[in-house]
């Protein structure tokens, strides 16, 4: 499988056949997924910690309460090599590229609880703790970055297309009336498509330069196309092969979001994590 989270793959996996069974064909299944692991803090002491104490404590108070984002551009040294310790780097990583603008956002170990940093013109501008379901900048931007410039339907169809002229006729008015709580999904991987299908697809709707990686039983690739509201969500199993191929006209789809009891359970865990230092 491809490096780049923005990657759009084609080939479904190949299915396995038994010995005994042959024409009981299906899907290799996963093998592995990754595990929360609590940061081992018994090492340091009061002093190692910085600033970093104080603002984990103002995450928790965060993951209790409305959503928001703690500025870690004051924090001094130590305290941010303490943050960095407690929180580590989870599951789900998010990509923004636009012409002067690149953000880089990563979940901590701790779902819900997200580091945001926003370059412009190659200089760090911010540095955030951000908590709840996902960065408010993922929406955001999604919205600029479809803003301009969408594509159009297309008017004339090459040759050896099979499904794309239907798909993109529903693809299309979906986007222009697409309510927020209803997704809308087109499960490619049932669906019989060319060769021809795909890159034309994929050709006509493009990518609009925001990509989410989730990693767990394989990886969940998720990419935004320049159609507004609609999302490549591809499921890869553990040797990388494509199991599962869709396309989601929604807000933002919701294997990126974090649950209101993922956000609870982090809360808890962090307090026991601080708890260690006494």
């Amino acid at each position: 499988m491809q490096d780049d989270p923005a990657f759009i793959a084609t080939e479904n996996a190949p299915l396995i056949r038994p010995h005994d069974d042959p024409e009981c064909a299906y899907p290799p299944m996963p093998e592995a997924m990754a595990t929360f692991t609590a940061p081992a803090l018994h090492a340091l002491s009061l002093d190692d910690t910085g600033g970093g104490r104080a603002v984990l404590q103002a995450v928790i108070e965060r993951l209790g309460s409305t959503p928001g984002v703690v500025d870690l551009t004051h924090c001094d040294p130590a305290g941010r090599r303490f943050v960095d310790e407690v929180l580590g780097e989870g599951e789900v990583i998010v990509r923004i590229a636009a012409p002067r603008d690149r953000l880089a956002i990563r979940e901590s170990v701790f779902a819900g609880v997200w580091r945001v940093q926003h370059e412009i013109d190659g200089q760090l501008r911010r540095d955030d703790l951000e908590t709840g379901p996902v960065p408010a900048a993922v929406y955001e931007w999604a919205e600029r970055l479809t803003a301009d410039g969408p594509p159009q339907r297309p008017l004339a169809f090459p040759e050896g297309l099979m499904n794309a002229p239907a798909l993109l006729t529903e693809l299309f008015d979906h986007s222009a009336n697409c309510p927020a709580d209803r997704p809308h999904v087109i499960n490619l991987s049932l669906l019989p498509l060319t060769p021809e299908d795909s890159n034309f697809l994929i050709d006509t709707l493009g990518l609009a330069g925001l990509s989410i990686l989730s990693r767990g039983y394989g990886d969940c690739r998720v990419s935004l196309t320049r159609l507004p509201h609609v999302w490549w969500v591809q499921y890869f199993n553990s040797p990388g092969h494509l199991i599962l191929n869709t396309l989601e006209i929604t807000r933002l789809p919701a294997v990126v979001k974090a649950a209101q009891e993922d956000l609870e359970d982090s809360r808890e865990r962090i307090g026991e994590a601080l708890a260690q230092l006494g």
